[in-house]
C-alpha cells in the first residue's frame, strides 16, 4: 500500500490485515467504506472518528509531532489505534496504537510494528488507509494500565469482527480468498468479470483511467493475464490474482459464459515494471473482477 509522503507499507504476508476497498462497478469509482471516512483524505483529529475508527478495526494514518520532536509540522506513523483514554496523574489523552510505520524521534529511526503511546494533542491529522486489522497484534492488553482515569475505547475484536462482517455483506471490503482466482477442488474455477470498455497498455499502465485512480495505491493493485484455451486471445483482469496454468471458466456480468480461460501470470502493482509485456504483447482489454462463482 502506497502512502502519503512516499510510505510503502506490504501487507500481503500479514494476517491481521483485510483487503482494502472495492471498486463501485457501475461507476469505477473507489466506494466509501465507512461514512465518515474517506480513503486517503487527510482530517482532523476527532475523538469520536477515532473511537469508530478503533470499533471497525481501521488501520489509520496519523501526523505527529512528539513532545521532542523539533519538526513540529508532524511526521507520518501508520497505526492500529487500539485502546483510547485518559491517564489519571497527567489528564492527557492517549491513544495505545501498534506501529506499523513511521520515523521515530525517540529511536531515531524508522520504527516499524512496535507498540506506542500518542498524545491526542499532538496528532495534527489523520487518514483512513482504506484497510482493516482483523487480529490482534502480539502483546494487545484490552485493560491498558495507562488509562487509569478512564477508558474511552478499546478493540474489542467480538465487536470488530462483526462490524466488518456488516461491511463485507454490504460488499464494501473483500475477503482475501474472494479474490483469489485459485483451484481449490477438482474442477476449474469459476470467475465471472465485466468489461471496462478500457484497454490495459502495460507499457503505460496508469494511462488507463482504471488504474490511474489507483496509482497512489500501487501495491493493492492485483492483475491477471488469462488466454483463451482454444484461441489466441488474451485478456486482463483486475482485481484477482490467479495460479499460473491453471483453467478457469469466466463468466460476464450477467453469468454469460465467455469461456475457458488459463492464467497466463498474475501479479500485484508492485511488480508492474517487471511486467511490460506478456507472451509479446502489451495491450489486452480490461475486465473488473466481480466475484468468484
Amino acid at each position: 500500500m502506497k502512502m502519503q509522503e512516499g510510505f510503502t507499507l506490504d501487507t500481503k504476508k500479514d494476517i491481521e490485515f483485510v483487503p482494502r476497498f472495492r471498486v463501485n462497478e457501475a461507476n469505477q469509482q473507489v466506494q466509501d467504506i465507512v461514512p465518515g471516512f474517506p480513503v486517503n483524505k487527510r482530517m482532523r483529529y476527532d475523538r469520536a472518528k477515532l473511537i469508530k475508527a478503533i470499533q471497525n478495526g481501521m488501520v489509520m494514518l496519523i501526523l505527529y509531532a512528539g513532545d521532542e520532536d523539533k519538526w513540529r509540522g508532524g511526521r507520518e506513523r501508520i497505526i492500529y489505534p487500539m485502546v483510547l483514554g485518559i491517564n489519571k496523574n497527567t489528564k492527557n489523552e492517549l491513544v495505545r496504537g501498534w506501529h506499523l510505520e513511521g520515523y521515530s524521534v525517540s529511536q531515531k529511526s524508522e520504527t516499524k510494528k512496535v507498540w506506542r503511546l500518542f498524545k491526542t494533542d499532538n496528532i495534527k491529522g489523520m487518514t483512513f488507509t482504506g484497510h482493516f486489522y482483523r487480529l490482534p497484534p502480539k502483546g494487545y492488553k484490552m485493560n491498558d494500565r495507562v488509562m487509569t482515569e478512564r477508558t474511552l475505547a478499546r478493540a474489542d475484536f467480538n465487536t470488530i469482527r462483526r462490524n466488518q462482517e456488516t461491511l463485507i455483506k454490504a460488499g464494501k471490503i473483500e475477503k482475501e480468498e474472494e479474490t483469489n482466482i485459485v483451484q481449490k477442488s477438482a474442477g476449474p474455477v469459476k470467475i465471472q468479470i465485466q468489461d471496462t470498455n478500457t484497454v490495459l497498455d502495460l507499457m503505460k499502465p496508469f494511462n488507463n483511467e482504471i488504474l490511474a485512480k489507483a496509482k497512489k495505491n500501487k501495491d493493492d493493485i492485483k492483475i491477471s493475464i488469462l488466454k483463451t484455451i482454444f484461441s489466441n486471445e488474451f485478456i486482463a483482469v483486475i482485481d484477482a490474482l490467479g495460479e499460473k496454468g491453471k483453467t478457469v471458466k469466466v463468466f460476464d456480468e450477467n453469468k454469460k459464459l465467455l469461456g475457458s480461460y488459463k492464467t497466463v501470470i498474475s501479479y500485484t502493482g508492485k511488480d508492474m515494471q517487471k511486467n511490460r509485456r506478456v507472451n509479446g504483447m502489451n495491450e489486452f482489454p480490461l475486465y473488473q473482477f466481480i466475484k468468484r462463482l
